[in-house]
Order: structure tokens, then sequence, then C-alpha cells
């Protein structure tokens, strides 16, 4: 039974990802200034804090990260110019910055790229075409970054303050969904005889590495 319904918590916690990133949308777009609408920037904060007391190596550094985090949002919330969309807006940029430099410093002097590693962590050896087609994946992902941080910043520059919320906002998680997708639909059709991983088992290999990478001890 358990296994039978296993994919409840994954649909739930997306189901509630995507009606956060919507609350966060009509607070930007709408100027709202209600207590609620104070209060979401801080969210993620509390999962942070989970994180930290359950799983962090360094609790000392991590807390104060934490600290940092939540007096940046506080402050930009209570500028008037800047207001709800720079308590969003930094976190979604600081984010992809964050995506680009940890799959792009793989990159770096022709050491093995992050997909690659991962791949190998989760089928062991690779022949040499999967091998090369990880590395050719893990420069799609950091084309897919630098696009977001882009966009993001000439929609914010040029158009409404609501349609660059939807981008960063609603958008967010269908286009990283779609290039998930899309990489995977490509590689059955391309790559047919590249042995397949779940999405489960490539989320598993990210978190062990970027909990090495970090400090943190996942498990």
């Amino acid at each position: 039974m358990a296994r039978r319904f296993g994919w409840l918590w994954p649909a739930l916690i997306l189901l509630m990802g995507a009606g956060y990133q919507y609350l966060i949308h009509s607070a930007v777009a709408g100027g709202q200034i209600g207590a609620i609408y104070i209060v979401l920037p801080f969210l993620p904060l509390l999962v942070l804090a989970w994180w930290i007391v359950t799983r962090a190596r360094n609790k000392l550094l991590w807390s104060f990260i934490l600290l940092a985090a939540g007096t940046l949002i506080y402050v930009l919330e209570h500028q008037v110019r800047w207001g709800l969309a720079a308590a969003h807006g930094i976190p979604h940029a600081v984010i992809y910055l964050s995506l680009l430099w940890f799959f792009g410093r793989s990159l770096w002097h022709g050491d093995e790229s992050l997909v690659t590693r991962l791949a190998r962590s989760v089928h062991g050896t690779l022949p040499p075409e999967l091998a090369a087609y990880s590395r050719r994946v893990t420069y799609a992902w950091c084309v897919f970054f630098a696009m977001q941080l882009v966009v993001s910043v000439l929609l914010f520059k040029f158009a409404s303050l609501g349609t660059w919320s939807l981008f960063i906002n609603v958008l967010n998680f269908p286009l990283l969904a779609l290039m998930f997708t899309g990489e995977y639909g490509y590689r059955i059709i391309r790559h047919p005889e590249f042995p397949q991983a779940s999405l489960i088992d490539g989320i598993r290999a990210f978190s062990n590495d970027t909990g090495r990478s970090t400090g943190a001890n996942i498990h």
C-alpha cells in the first residue's frame, strides 16, 4: 500500500509549491501588502531552518546564513521602491546563479562534468558515448540557468512588473519540468541503448552530490 501511494507526497509537495509561487505572484503583481504577503518570503527560511537543525553539519555557519537572509528580506520588504519584488526576485537570481556556478565549475579545465558524475553514481561505469552525452547535458543546463537570469533581467527592465513576476514565479517550476522531460524524452529517442534512471534516482544522486559539496550530512 505504501509503495502504491508513494507518489502522493511528491505530488502534494509540488501542489503546495505551485500554490506558494502563485501567492507570491499575486502579491508582487497586485502590490498586496497584507500580513500574509509579508510573511510569504520567510516561509523558505523555515525550510532552511529545519534543514539546519536536522541535517546541516556546520550549524553555526548555516545559522548565520539564515539570519543574514532573514535580515535582507526584512530590509527589502520595507523599501518603498523595491518592496516585495526585490524580496522575491533576489532569491530567484541567487538560486540560478548558484546552480549556474555549480554546474559550470564542473566543466572547467576538462574536469568531469556534474551530470557525468551523477550518472556514474547511479549506473557505475559509463561507456564513452554516455559520458560524452552527459557532458553535453551539463552544458545544456548551464545555458538554461543563464537564460533564466537573462530573461528575468530583460523582463524586469523592459516589461511590466506583473509579466516579470509571472516568469520568475508562476512559470519557474513548469520551465524546469519542461527542461527535465525534454532532455529525458530526447535521450530515450536519440539514445535508447543508454540505461534509463528514474527521476527519484537522479534527485537522490544530486542531493548526495550537493551534500558532499556543501558539507551537509545527507542520508
